[in-house]
């Protein structure tokens, strides 16, 4: 997989593709990112834990944000 600047310190999202098919849910394992992600996109679309990802596939991790007064 490509390498990912440090999402979660910069609260930029961060959009790259995978080597091989593997689940939402072992690639955030791998990044480890599994509790500090707001939402996941494949190809455009939200995905779940169990959602697929091939080597085609575009995803895109948005990170927890904090934030307000």
């Amino acid at each position: 997989m490509e390498q990912i600047p440090e999402i979660i310190e910069t609260g930029i999202y961060t959009s790259f593709k995978v080597e091989k098919q593997l689940t939402v849910a072992s690639l955030l394992k791998d990044l480890n990112l599994e509790s500090k992600f707001f939402g996941i996109l494949v190809n455009g679309k939200k995905a779940d834990k169990e959602t697929i990802i091939k080597a085609t596939d575009e995803v895109i991790i948005l990170p927890n944000i904090a934030g307000g007064a």
